[in-house]
């Protein structure tokens, strides 16, 4: 995920108000309150050792100010006076672009335990940031949820928060190998984003569902390969997350040829490989019918090359199946209407599916679920399925709502994104 470029800037230590009645001579010289109401008490001793030193860096002279450092540093020590230093430390390590001198800038100001009350979670969020840099996850870590405590959030150029924070802390995470943590962090930022009014950038989505890949944390995968196709419903994004969830799943036959019928028809099916994994597991489940249709869709789309010997083959030899087939189609509804059970209602309904009657085959899933004997869920997916192709979605999202176990429950809500996005027929 990409942060944008936070650099620290003179401004920064600016901000905090270094004016010359922060170092008056006399202590009877109230100094002026800085930023947060913060009045910061100075002792004769720092003021006579800094007074030079913000004279040079207010003349940009930041040679000689860094030769006066030790001696304002050796002044230095009550907590004010420290957080003081660790301003000027700051100025000069930002202009010579020092960013261990920032770091350790930083550090000293935090460390002071003073300063304004209002900047701790902008210093926690630097700090947080130059420990990433530096590949200290943990203390990152530790710093950036300090920043967020303290409820800062850093922001754009033209002032709009930005989810830096927590992308930098998910970041940081993943870094740490606490994906868990991680996820959720980044589910935090996208929230965030949403509830502004903004769209999450696509590639926060693709980097959590990689995280979980790796992590083989099945049910996440699935929930950020959703999210992105919600937010970013191209035909590439429906191909990455069907791909990614079937491959980390390792589903049995049937299960994946579900899956692969979304991918169909969501327009994800790309390339030679596709096709023939798709021809090759219809046939396989006793579908000849829908493998031949594979064969030919791809083929009028150029979407291999129509020479190719391997998908030519299995379109020869599901082709010589497919006459029998569907002439076999009324005897089999026939029997499923007659069966003490649904296995045969759900079976001649798979083959309807596969030949693009998905009205006669949603009327034979109803069977086959009033009928019993059969797995619920797989049933009410593939009437979800065909109800979604006879173009009735709301009946459809009724019955993809009644899968609620095993892995066709997760693949029943990617189908009721796809219904909810218009159910385009593709093939």
């Amino acid at each position: 995920m990409k942060v944008s470029k936070l650099a620290l800037v003179l401004a920064l230590a600016a901000g905090f108000g270094m004016t010359s009645p922060l170092l008056a001579k006399d202590k009877k010289e109230a100094p002026a309150a800085q930023a947060g109401g913060w009045s910061p008490q100075l002792g004769k001793a720092f003021r006579n050792a800094a007074a030079p030193l913000q004279k040079a860096i207010q003349a940009k002279d930041f040679t000689t100010a860094q030769s006066l450092l030790p001696a304002a540093e050796a002044a230095a020590q009550a907590p004010d006076e420290k957080f003081v230093l660790g301003q000027f430390r700051l100025q000069i390590a930002t202009a010579a672009n020092d960013t261990a001198g920032q770091s350790k800038a930083v550090d000293e100001m935090l460390g002071s335990g003073a300063g304004p009350a209002d900047m701790k979670g902008q210093l926690y969020f630097y700090q947080g940031q130059f420990a990433y840099k530096a590949n200290n996850f943990p203390a990152a870590i530790q710093a950036l949820t300090a920043a967020q405590q303290a409820g800062f959030a850093p922001k754009d150029a033209n002032g709009q928060p930005t989810q830096d924070a927590n992308l930098l802390l998910a970041e940081s995470y993943f870094k740490s190998n606490q994906v868990p943590q991680g996820l959720a962090t980044v589910d935090a930022a996208v929230k965030a984003e949403k509830a502004a009014g903004r769209k999450p950038p696509q590639e926060w989505y693709g980097r959590a569902a990689s995280m979980a890949y790796k992590s083989k944390l099945m049910p996440e995968v699935a929930k950020w390969t959703r999210a992105q196709v919600i937010d970013y419903p191209s035909a590439e994004n429906w191909r990455s997350a069907i791909v990614i969830y079937g491959d980390a799943n390792h589903f049995d036959d049937q299960t994946q040829l579900d899956l692969m019928r979304l991918q169909r028809f969501a327009g994800a099916l790309s390339g030679e490989r596709d096709y023939y994994e798709y021809a090759i597991l219809a046939d396989k489940v006793g579908l000849p019918g829908e493998a031949k249709a594979v064969v030919d869709e791809g083929k009028a789309k150029g979407a291999y090359n129509a020479g190719s010997k391997a998908v030519n083959e299995i379109g020869a030899a599901v082709g010589a199946k497919v006459a029998a087939d569907k002439a076999s189609l009324a005897a089999a509804e026939k029997n499923a209407a007659s069966a003490a059970n649904g296995r045969a209602a759900l079976g001649t309904a798979d083959a309807y599916f596969g030949y693009g009657d998905y009205a006669k085959a949603a009327t034979l899933y109803k069977l086959a679920l009033q009928k019993g004997g059969v797995d619920a869920n797989t049933a009410n997916l593939r009437l979800g399925m065909a109800l979604a192709k006879a173009g009735q979605a709301a009946e459809a999202k009724q019955a993809l709502a009644l899968v609620t176990s095993g892995p066709r429950a997760e693949i029943a809500q990617f189908w009721t994104i796809w219904v909810d996005q218009g159910a385009k027929t593709a093939g």
